[in-house]
């Protein structure tokens, strides 16, 4: 769901507080006129209560005047004395249509009737007896209610001068009256006159409108309101009120029950509240304009603002909002251009510290990686040349004078190289080298400006009475033929300025079979790991011959794997990998386990043959590696003297003191061990006599050309003569034809191993070549 914007919600905002006001005005005010319209209308019924007691009151009074009128009549007056019936008769008709009354009595002074108009109570005691007594010293007069109808009843004394009787007149009080009595004076519509019944009350008259006053007290508990009290009625709201009204001991209570609606005293106030909705409807147009207009005078710049915001924050920092106000938002929109200024400045100023190197100036790697790929993605295809260019010296620089003056040094260096580079693009990769991108270049143009790069850096730098060579040395990578991104390309030009420092040139070109950094490599190790895991390795023999009988006595194990899928790879690779990983550790431990157990089998099948097994560097340092071949002989129950253990000189020189000690303790435990590759290490004499070695093996470098080069006899003769007197058992490797074994043979040397004594084999096949040969069988 979409957010209505500023402009929108501050003009929804300027409207909705109008209505509030306006809402909340017109509550008020209703709520206000209906309280007094209430309040009004109660004192309205009290006083039409009062009045219609007063009219009843004026209308006995009328009737009991009338009636004493009539009292005064000699002819009635005689007729009562002659108990003339007939004439009493005719005047109480005669006065009675004159009074309104429906019906005429004429009492004893007993109380008993003596004539009735109706013919129905003549002789009978008077209904309500309590109406002569006070008949006397007041007007008397009642309403009272028989056979679901009402009358008013006036008891009139006659004099002759002396009472001589009673004059009843009885004055229906109906649906007329009331209507009469409304016409005369101001008796609102709604009058009831109510009596009690048994479940409720029962209307026994009423004015000119049906507005069912007692309908709300119908049921048993429910009684009539003695004060002005609220009612629904038919939809419309009423405030009612009921008068009792004056009747005689057991004539039933009576009441009249008048009603004030509420809805007709409000209507005079329609034309004012439709006046009010017209203005309101007026003022909510009139706001809805203004609100619209201070909201679009508002928003506006509000939004140039935030679409500002937004360019600042992809980037843009142009095209400041041009907001010219002298309020509040004015200063908003100063305030935002000066941020957006300060902003830009500072990020151009990190942006140029992210790619540029402090020291020099020059853009750093993360520059140099997006300069090439930018110029490697506008033409596909074309070629170029990445030099990376070491300085070799600088570490030993810092480490001598400090980092200020090395800093200064590759300052220097990399103003040298802008010279040489022209316009070709020149950057600082890491601490101690240089990234130089020759677009358009081959092979030749690249190895051409590496050589003059290596010249402008090979003159000293001078300060003050201090000269320093910078010793300078170029990898170079060529795009697309080693790689077509900036990465690969800086990975393999740092393998070439390695290379570089090793040559006597300083300048070399990526070479991908010589690199030892290769992708493949990083699975090669883990691949390694799952085959130790899944015994997935081999351990190959090669036959070592004595030369003095013809026998072959012992045989070098060497481990061999077979890649699924990629054949054998080659020991010195998977090998190489697991030192410098740290895994040989668990290389040898599996060499040593299964080196064993062959040796074991081949003495329980009478072959009295020694297993050479190999050691690398890291492992004659780990003290606990006797205790491991210990358990291990033990395990499979070799003697010591079935094993020998060979070490290369590199090994034993770069941990003297830890070699000669674990050395010393395999020595002891009955092993015999042997220096490998002899000749071509650096191992002296003096150390060499320190080792508890039983065999030099002398490397194949010197044996391979026995037969043609007399250098190599010299060096083998004097390698055989030397071990001999210092007490060693010597072995020749790489003897790989007839010529060289009977050279060897006729030097006195020990034993001899290579292709032409045996190849490789793995267990079975060496098992079996063992079982073919004879006692001392060549």
């Amino acid at each position: 769901m979409r957010v209505p914007g500023f402009r929108t919600r501050l003009a929804l905002f300027f409207v909705a507080t109008l209505v509030f006001v306006q809402g909340v005005t017109a509550v008020l005010g209703y709520t206000v006129a209906r309280q007094e319209l209430v309040q009004e209308g109660g004192r309205q019924l009290a006083a039409n209560a009062r009045a219609f007691v007063a009219q009843m009151n004026d209308l006995s009074a009328s009737v009991a005047s009338g009636v004493q009128i009539m009292s005064l009549d000699y002819g009635l007056r005689s007729a009562i004395a002659a108990s003339d019936r007939d004439t009493i008769l005719s005047v109480l008709r005669n006065h009675g249509r004159r009074v309104g009354a429906s019906r005429m009595q004429l009492l004893h002074l007993d109380g008993t009737v003596q004539v009735d108009t109706a013919g129905a109570d003549e002789g009978k005691p008077f209904t309500w007896p309590d109406l002569l007594a006070r008949a006397y010293d007041e007007r008397t007069a009642a309403i009272v209610v028989s056979g679901g109808k009402a009358s008013w009843i006036v008891v009139v004394p006659v004099y002759a001068p002396q009472p001589v009787g009673l004059v009843v007149a009885s004055i229906p009080v109906d649906d007329a009256l009331i209507a009469h009595m409304q016409q005369l004076s101001a008796l609102p519509r709604d009058v009831e006159l109510a009596t009690p019944v048994t479940d409720g009350y029962t209307v026994i008259a009423r004015g000119s409108s049906h507005s069912e006053l007692t309908a709300q007290y119908q049921g048993a508990g429910l009684h009539l309101p003695s004060e002005p009290r609220l009612a629904r009625i038919a939809g419309r709201e009423y405030l009612v009120l009921a008068q009792p009204l004056s009747q005689p001991r057991g004539g039933g209570a009576v009441y009249a029950v008048l009603g004030y609606s509420l809805d007709d005293a409000l209507h005079p106030f329609q034309p004012v509240w439709n006046a009010w909705l017209a203005l309101f409807l007026l003022a909510l147009g009139a706001g809805l304009l203004v609100a619209w207009l201070v909201a679009r005078g508002v928003s506006r710049p509000v939004e140039a603002l935030a679409a500002s915001a937004r360019r600042i924050a992809g980037g843009d920092y142009h095209d400041a909002p041009d907001v010219r106000r002298r309020d509040e938002i004015g200063e908003l929109a100063t305030a935002f251009r000066t941020m957006g200024d300060a902003v830009r400045e500072r990020e151009l100023r990190i942006r140029h510290q992210a790619l540029h190197d402090d020291v020099t100036g020059l853009p750093n790697r993360a520059a140099a990686e997006d300069a090439i790929d930018s110029d490697l993605a506008s033409a596909p295809g074309e070629t170029g040349a990445l030099l990376i260019v070491g300085v070799t010296r600088l570490p030993d620089i810092v480490k001598t004078v400090g980092h200020a003056l090395a800093d200064r040094l590759m300052r220097d260096a990399g103003e040298r190289l802008c010279h040489v580079a022209g316009q070709q693009f020149v950057g600082r990769a890491t601490d101690t080298q240089f990234a130089v991108w020759l677009r358009g270049a081959d092979r030749a143009e690249a190895i051409a400006a590496a050589f003059r790069m290596v010249d402008a850096l090979g003159q000293p730098y001078q300060e003050a009475d201090v000269s320093m060579d910078m010793g300078p040395a170029v990898g170079i990578a060529l795009a697309p033929a080693h790689g077509e991104r900036a990465a690969p390309l800086l990975r393999r030009a740092e393998v070439a300025e390695f290379a570089a420092l090793r040559s006597t040139r300083g300048v070399d070109v990526y070479d991908p079979q010589s690199d030892p950094h290769r992708p493949e490599r990083l699975s090669l190790m883990s691949e390694l790991r799952a085959a130790i895991d899944a015994d997935a390795l081999e351990l190959w023999f090669q036959p070592k011959l004595h030369l003095s009988d013809g026998r072959v006595d012992a045989a070098e194990a060497l481990i061999r794997w077979h890649r699924p899928g990629r054949g054998m790879v080659p020991p010195e690779l998977f090998i190489t990998v697991a030192e410098e990983t740290g895994n040989i550790g668990r290389l040898t431990r599996w060499v040593l386990a299964h080196g064993i157990a062959h040796a074991a089998e081949l003495a329980h099948a009478g072959h009295a043959v020694r297993v050479s097994l190999n050691l690398s560097a890291r492992d004659i340092g780990d003290p606990t590696l006797p205790d491991r071949v210990a358990e291990l002989l033990h395990a499979h129950g070799v003697p010591p003297t079935a094993i020998a253990l060979e070490v290369t000189e590199s090994a034993v020189i770069g941990e003297p003191e830890a070699a000669l000690q674990v050395l010393r303790r395999l020595a002891d435990m009955g092993i015999e061990m042997a220096i490998d590759d002899f000749g071509i290490g650096q191992t002296s004499f003096a150390y060499l006599r320190r080792l508890p070695v039983r065999e030099l093996k002398i490397d194949k470098m010197f044996v391979q050309h026995l037969a043609t080069d007399p250098t190599d006899r010299t060096i083998v003769r004097s390698l055989v003569e030397l071990g001999h007197r210092l007490g060693y058992q010597v072995t020749a490797e790489g003897v790989e034809d007839a010529e060289s074994m009977a050279f060897l043979a006729a030097a006195g040397c020990d034993h001899a191993q290579g292709f032409h004594i045996g190849r490789p084999t793995d267990f079975a096949s060496f098992v079996a070549r063992l079982g073919a040969r004879g006692p001392g069988g060549a």
